[in-house]
C-alpha cells in the first residue's frame, strides 16, 4: 500500500511539471520558431498566419506548431493484494478427564509369628564358702575401781530472832468518829523472841575403792561357713512374636488423568490474496498543436520563445 501511494505521488508531480512547461520533448520545438522568413534551422513552419489585404494587424504575429507532450492517461488494471481476514479453522484439542482404572500391585505384609529363641542371661547364685574371720568377743574381768562419794552436810546453828505475832482473828478497829481519819488505823503489831535454825549446807567428798566387773573385747579368729554371691551365665528358651514379611498381590482402583481429543473451532487471522481493480495514471506522448508568436524581422533573433536554445543566425531573413 505504501509503494502504491508513492507511485501515485510521483505520477501527480510529473503531470504538474508537464502542465507548467509550454514545450516538452527536450525543450526543443519540432517546427521553426523565427517565423516564415527565418531559415535558421529551428524547424519547418507547418502553418503561417497571413493577414488579409487591407487589414491592420495589431499585436505580434502567431503561427501554429506541432509539439510532442507527455499527457497523463488513466487506465484500469487488476492487481493482486494480500489482505488480513478472520478465518474459522478446525483443530484438534485435548481435555483432561479423570477416569477410574483398576490396577494390581504387590504389597509386603508383616505377620506376627511365634518363634522360640535361645537367650543368655547372667544370674547371681549363692555359694557356701568357709572363711577365716576375725571377730571381737566379750570377756568379763574384775578390776579395782576408786570412786568418790559426795555427801551433803548441814553445818548450821541456832539464833534468837524477833518474830511478829499474827493473830488469825485480828480485825480493823471501827472508827468512832468518821471525821477523824486517824481513829480508823490498824493496831500496832506485836513481836516475840523465837529461836531459829540458820542452815549452812556443805558437800563432803569421801574416796571409796571397790571391785567392779568390766567387759573387754578381744580379737578371736574363727572359721565361719558363709554364702557368697557369684554371677553365672545361663541359657534359657523364650517364645517371642516376630514380624515375618511376605508378598501379597492386591487390586485397587484409582483415578488416572487421560487426554481425550475433540474437534474445536477457532478464529485465525490469515493473509488472503485478493484480486482488485485499480485506476492508475501513466504518461503518454501526444502531438499537440499550439499557437506561437512569430519573431520580428527588424529585431535580432538571438533567442526564440518557442526554442529552448538561441538561433544559429544572428538576424532573421
Amino acid at each position: 500500500m505504501i509503494w502504491q501511494r508513492v507511485r501515485v505521488a510521483l505520477l501527480a508531480s510529473i503531470v504538474a511539471m508537464a502542465a507548467a512547461l509550454p514545450l516538452v520533448n527536450g525543450g526543443k520545438a519540432q517546427a521553426g520558431s523565427c517565423g516564415s522568413g527565418c531559415n535558421n534551422g529551428c524547424g519547418s513552419v507547418t502553418t503561417s498566419t497571413s493577414a488579409a489585404p487591407g487589414t491592420v494587424i495589431s499585436g505580434p504575429a502567431t503561427r501554429t506548431i506541432t509539439v510532442t507532450e507527455m499527457v497523463p492517461e488513466n487506465y484500469t488494471t487488476t492487481r493482486t493484494v494480500t489482505r488480513q481476514q478472520r478465518v474459522e479453522e478446525k483443530y484438534t484439542a485435548y481435555r483432561i478427564e479423570r477416569v477410574p482404572e483398576t490396577k494390581t500391585r504387590t504389597v509386603t505384609v508383616y505377620e506376627k509369628v511365634p518363634v522360640e529363641e535361645t537367650r543368655t542371661r547372667t544370674v547371681c547364685v549363692s555359694v557356701p564358702v568357709c572363711k577365716q574371720v576375725t571377730c571381737m568377743e566379750k570377756h568379763w574381768v574384775c578390776k579395782q575401781v576408786t570412786t568418790c562419794t559426795r555427801k551433803c552436810v548441814d553445818k548450821g546453828h541456832w539464833e534468837c530472832q524477833q518474830v511478829e505475832v499474827k493473830s488469825c482473828f485480828a480485825k480493823k478497829k471501827k472508827c468512832c468518829d468518821p471525821c477523824d481519819p486517824c481513829s480508823c488505823k490498824e493496831e500496832c503489831p506485836k513481836y516475840k523472841t523465837k529461836k531459829c535454825w540458820v542452815s549452812n549446807k556443805c558437800w563432803i567428798e569421801t574416796p571409796c575403792t571397790k571391785t567392779v566387773k568390766v567387759c573387754e573385747y578381744r580379737p578371736v579368729t574363727k572359721t565361719v561357713h558363709t554364702c557368697e554371691k557369684q554371677s553365672r551365665c545361663e541359657t534359657y528358651k523364650v517364645t517371642v512374636c516376630k514380624c515375618v514379611p511376605h508378598q501379597k498381590c492386591e487390586t485397587y482402583t484409582c483415578c488416572v488423568e487421560k487426554k481425550i481429543p475433540y474437534e474445536a473451532t477457532r478464529c485465525v487471522i490469515k493473509c488472503v490474496p485478493v484480486q482488485e481493480q485499480v485506476t492508475c495514471c501513466r504518461m503518454v506522448k501526444r502531438c499537440v498543436e499550439k499557437q506561437v508568436p512569430v519573431c520580428d524581422v527588424c529585431n535580432p533573433c538571438d533567442s526564440c520563445d518557442s526554442c529552448a536554445k538561441p538561433c544559429k543566425r544572428s538576424r532573421c531573413k
